[in-house]
Formats: structure tokens, sequence, C-alpha cells
């Protein structure tokens, strides 16, 4: 039975009872009103009555209780549950930033208020005002989906109220598309990298452009790496000499879970001739030091300020005055397109998983080597495949079937005995199957239904070709043989009783 009392001091009543594993619990009534707060206890008192005699689900009781629950503590929890799967703490605060950001701006307390049509206009006019991609857009609903799964599966919802909410097709509003760095162009990047360990890069400082100079001086073995590994900025950074694996029979480098975009300790391969060059440069370099201190965040404008570089130097280098203007026209280690498509550090990715494709990799081999979990991925996003590529790969094809002899018009003859239609005589113009073998002909293996004749003979008794003049000149001759098969080349329907039918069949 439950009962009320005030505390020393306090205006307000206590309400005292058993649950039902029979412990004393406290509660607040958040009353002054002695009659409310007995109320109160009384339908406590029932509700635990209830629950213990089994009328009372625990499991709906709770979920009642979550939903009640204010949502900054479940964001807290959701938090805590990304650290404990050691999700890289960038993508931890943009997720949370993107649930707190909506749930402030919808108002939204508890898990009750979510709701997936308020959601859904609220970034659609988000997008509309700011202007932002469907990919920023896709953003958001990846990280309010990924949560609503999440309670689902801690119990703190019964349903995903968010099931429904659904991503746009960034297909149609790309707003970055990386391009493939060629072959030519990345020597020239390199060697611009080599030439100076200082670099002038262009950044933005309160909306207007600044210029500036960075120190780094093994960025261009960044690039090498990067080229030949499909490594990301960070992964590339994190390798020290222990990661390099130089043996002949397969030389490898390793990234640690830690600095692994999918938190797992990839061991790639690399190509021979690129660990020839690691090796004398790896010599020099300290144990458990990172040999390509690249800075957080900048490794995409060191790249870009090389390409630059690289492209005034290759300008400059024109012999005549019609030629620079060719290549100041032209797309070559250009930073941004002509097509709007950019060189930045994960462009390399690019370089390196187009190479991949280029080199024949089946779908399999590419996806392990780019080190993705959806082939789609791969091959729709990564892989760029150059005309010159496909024109290749026709080359490569074999050929079709030489084009038959026989000129246009022609037609082959056809039937069960593939006799040609009797001439004007009534004579074949072809003998029988059975009289051509008689003959010098002979049937060829595997040709049947090639261009030689239909049955597969060759040689002089081989099937004539049937001419569409040929066929007319039988037609009208049939039609001249009898009066009652007026104009027609088709045998008679004797089902056909009516004269007037029998002349229009």
């Amino acid at each position: 039975m439950a009962s009320v009392f005030k505390r020393k001091g306090e205006k307000r009543w206590t309400i005292a009872y058993f649950d039902h594993e029979g412990r004393r619990r406290e509660k607040a009534s958040g009353t002054t009103d002695k009659r409310l707060a007995e109320r109160i206890a009384s339908d406590l008192s029932d509700r635990v009555l209830e629950r213990t005699r089994g009328l009372v689900d625990p499991v709906a009781e709770r979920l009642a209780a979550e939903r009640t629950r204010p949502l900054s503590q479940h964001f807290d929890d959701y938090e805590r549950h990304l650290d404990h799967l050691q999700r890289n703490p960038r993508h931890v605060e943009g997720t949370l930033a993107y649930l707190t950001k909506a749930a402030e701006a919808l108002d939204w307390r508890t898990l009750g208020n979510i709701d997936a049509g308020k959601l859904a206009g609220y970034l659609s006019e988000q997008a509309e005002k700011r202007g932002t991609s469907a990919r920023t857009y896709n953003a958001n609903v990846v990280a309010w989906r990924a949560f609503g799964r999440w309670c689902v599966r801690t119990n703190r919802l019964a349903s995903d109220p968010l099931a429904t909410l659904s991503r746009r097709n960034t297909d149609s509003d790309r707003r970055r598309v990386r391009r493939d760095v060629l072959p030519e162009e990345l020597a020239r990047i390199i060697a611009e990298g080599e030439r100076s360990p200082t670099v002038t890069v262009a950044k933005s400082v309160k909306g207007k452009p600044v210029q500036t100079r960075m120190t780094c001086p093994e960025r261009a073995w960044a690039y090498r790496i990067a080229a030949g590994t499909g490594f990301r900025a960070a992964e590339v950074a994190s390798l020290t000499p222990e990661a390099f694996d130089l043996d002949d029979d397969g030389p490898t480098v390793t990234v640690e879970a830690g600095y692994s975009k999918r938190r797992r300790r990839d061991t790639q391969p690399i190509r021979p001739d690129l660990a020839a060059m690691l090796g004398p440069w790896l010599a020099s370099k300290p144990e458990g030091e990172p040999v390509c201190p690249l800075p957080t965040g900048k490794a995409g404008a060191l790249l870009r300020a090389d390409v630059e570089a690289a492209r005034a130097r290759w300008i400059d280098e024109a012999p005549t005055a019609g030629e620079r203007a060719k290549r100041e026209a032209s797309d070559f280690l250009r930073a941004t397109d002509s097509r709007g498509r950019v060189i930045d550090f994960h462009a390399l990715r690019v370089h390196f998983i187009s190479r991949v494709v280029e080199a024949g990799a089946n779908v399999k081999e590419a996806m392990e080597l780019a080190r993705h979990s959806d082939p789609k991925l791969t091959l729709k996003t990564y892989a760029k495949v150059g005309l010159h590529s496909l024109a290749g790969v026709l080359d490569r094809m074999d050929s079709p079937d030489p084009a038959p002899e026989q000129g246009a018009g022609v037609l082959l003859a056809t039937g069960t005995d593939n006799h040609a239609p009797a001439g004007p005589d009534n004579t074949p113009q072809n003998p029988p199957q059975s009289e051509r073998g008689k003959a010098t002909g002979k049937l060829r293996p595997g040709a049947a239904g090639r261009d030689e004749g239909r049955s597969g003979w060759v040689g002089d008794d081989a099937p004539k070709p049937l001419r569409y003049t040929d066929l007319r000149e039988t037609a009208r001759a049939n039609a001249g043989q009898s009066e009652s098969t007026p104009h027609r080349t088709r045998t008679c329907n004797p089902l056909i009783k009516s004269q007037l039918l029998y002349r229009l069949s």
C-alpha cells in the first residue's frame, strides 16, 4: 500500500511504496495538494499490483518509459555506442551534429516526437533555402535512420519511425566530382612535389583568398604511395616504416585498424617497381615515426598547389605560341577541368582504382583492392574509364563472322528438305540432299546454318541462292497453269466452299 508524507522543510508530498519485487521506493508527487498526492499514490500502487500479477507487460512498460525520456539523453547514449564501436571521431561528431541540429529545429524533446514526414520536410526546406546538395541531404537521412534502427535494437522504440525516410538521387545533383589523374599528369605532379620542400597554398580567411607557404618535404612520396595503394590521406599519414613489407615474393603495405576508414587492419599488395623505389627511401626513416607526415586536413590543398604549379610549368615549356595557346585551352593538369571535375588528394585513389580496372581485374578483385564492401561503389563511382580504354577492349574482342558473299536481295533456300521452289518447268532448282550427297559435295562439321548453305554443304553442289526475281517469275508461271487457281501461289483450301471467299483467300 502506498502512502504520502512530507519531509521537514518541504512543501510537496512524497510517495512511499513497494515495487513488484518488494523493495521500498520513494517518488516525488510534484504537488502540495495531499488529496491529489494520495490519488497519484493509489494509481502507482495499482500499477505495481497489476505488474505483480502479470497483467502488465514489462517490455511495453519500459518502452513507454523510454519514449518519455529526454531526447538529449538518448543522443548521449548513442554517442557512447559509436565510441564503443571505435567509429572515426569526425564521423561521430558529424553524426551527432546532424541529429541535434534537426531535433532543435523541429523542437523534438522525446522519442515520441520523431516523425519521418516532418524530418523530410525540414531537410527539403533547408536544401532549398541553403542550396545544399543531395549528398548533404542524404547524410542527414543516413544519420537519423541509423539512430532509429539503434533505438529499435536497444528496446527504446517498438518500431522504427524513420523507416519510410528515403534518400535522394545523388547522380542528378553531384556538386563535387573527382576526375582520374592520368599517369602523365601524376608524373609531373610528383616531380613538382620533389622540387621544393615548401609550396604556396591558397586558402580562404574570413571569405578572402590568402596565399600562404606550407612545408611538407615528403609530399611527393605521399603521392606515390596513394597512387600505388589507393590509401586515403589519413591512412598515408599514419604509415610508419614497420607498415612496409618489401619482400620480393609479395611486397605489401599495412594500415592499422585505428586509421583505416572501415576500422580493419588492411594489408594492401603493391607493385614490385614501387617497392624497389620505397626501399632506399625507407632505410633512412626512424622506426615508429610517420614517413609522410601530411598536415591534417591540408593534403588536398598541397596536391592542388602542386597541380597548379605543374600546369604552369608545362604551359611555359611550350615551344611555340600556337602550342602554348593549345595547352592553355587543354584540361591537362587543370585542378578543375571544363566539366567541373576536380583533382584533390582523394583523386589519387580514383587513379589507383581506374588503373586496376584498366588492367583487366574482375569485379571481386577490383572491389578487394579498393577495400570496398559494395562493388557498385568501386565500378560506378571510382573507376573512370576513358574512350581509349574502351577502344582497347573492342580491339581485344574476337572478330565477328565474315559477311556473306551473296549480294543484297538474295534469299537462301529453305524448307524441310532444303529445296528451292520449282522453276517454270516444274524442275527443282537444287537437287535433294540425298542426291547431292552422291555427288562431290560433302558436309562440313559445325558449318550448319552458316553462309555457305544452311545444310552445311560445300562444293559445286552447295545450295544455290534464291533470288527475288526468280521467285517472282516462278509465281507468275504457277499462276497461269489453271483457271481454278487465279493469281495465287498458295495451296487450295478445300474447306472453303464459297467461290467468293475462295477468291479472296
